[in-house]
């Protein structure tokens, strides 16, 4: 049974599990509605590296409240960091689950700070994977789910898998996360693995009509039919490009489930998954596409002075 800074087991929709049961008695300690601690944690005194990077911002901004959730599981020990808007909680969650992604944690800070709600990060040292594990295919919560993944190096991982599903507030209909890619992709004379023009028969590419946008930088969304026969996917990559934004749709199956988080989501019919993926450094465009995500969303700016 894994050991807790502080509980999860009273956050909404949990999937049930065993374990989660066995976590049943840990209500009486002080937490919100989000599931973060009640107390907040200081910007300048973290272990996470993207906290000390925005430690000014972070200290400025009365209205957000760091916090950490701490666990081990499979011989590793997990820390998430965890900043929410105390003013505004009815925000969107927004994950990041690559440590090594620094444009995608100041867009998110961001979000937290125009939007509302939470950010949840894993720290790993500023490193993609932790501990030997791409935290981003770390999403099985038995054996059976976890048999088609490859790159899980210890399946299944169903507290880890448990947690990061329960800290999404009940209200939140979606998942959101941000990453980002180095520049192109393997096989067209770059480094990156998404692209909005790269060939795949998982990945369908839809860049935006006229548009000159970055072909590393789209919204990508996932869904167990293909796009055609998809209405929220096409009414998405719609709205996506009217802005001129590309937009990249994951055909999922579980005979090919990969234990990421979208397949996680899609395959366990959680919601809708949406990830703004861009390349290192664009964080001006990832936050352009997180604004017109926002308002297809209906999430109305809270503090319309952050930019």
């Amino acid at each position: 049974m894994p050991q807790f800074t502080s509980p999860v087991c009273v956050l909404p929709r949990m999937i049930v599990s065993a374990t989660v049961l066995l976590l049943a008695a840990c209500v009486a300690l002080p937490i919100t509605t989000t599931g973060v601690r009640a107390d907040c944690l200081a910007p300048a005194k973290s272990d996470d590296q993207d906290v000390r990077r925005n430690a000014d911002l972070l200290g400025q901004d009365s209205g957000l409240c760091l916090s950490r959730e701490t666990f081990s599981e499979n011989g590793r020990d997990w820390d998430l960091t965890i900043i929410r808007n105390k003013v505004h909680d009815r925000g969107p969650l927004i994950y990041l689950v690559h440590d090594n992604e620094q444009s995608a944690f100041d867009t998110a800070l961001y979000s937290v700070r125009r939007y509302g709600g939470s950010l949840v990060a894993v720290e790993s040292g500023e490193k993609r994977s932790h501990a030997g594990q791409d935290p981003n295919r770390n999403f099985a919560i038995n054996a059976s789910d976890a048999a088609t993944c490859r790159d899980m190096v210890t399946k299944p991982a169903p507290e880890f898998t448990e947690i990061m599903r329960a800290l999404n507030p009940d209200r939140q209909s979606f998942f959101l996360t941000l990453h980002n890619n180095d520049d192109g992709y393997s096989g067209g004379g770059g480094l990156g693995t998404i692209n909005v023009e790269r060939p795949s028969s998982i990945m369908q590419g839809m860049p935006a009509p006229q548009s000159a946008s970055d072909t590393d930088d789209a919204l990508l969304i996932a869904g167990i039919e293909p796009f055609g026969a998809n209405k929220h996917a096409r009414a998405v990559t719609d709205h996506m490009h009217e802005a001129g934004y590309h937009v990249i749709y994951e055909l999922v199956k579980s005979s090919n489930n990969d234990c990421s988080f979208s397949n996680f989501v899609v395959l366990n019919n959680l919601g809708d998954y949406y990830n703004i993926e861009t390349q290192h450094g664009h964080t001006a465009q990832q936050k352009q596409i997180l604004d017109h995500l926002m308002a297809y969303l209906r999430f109305r700016p809270q503090n319309q002075e952050v930019k």
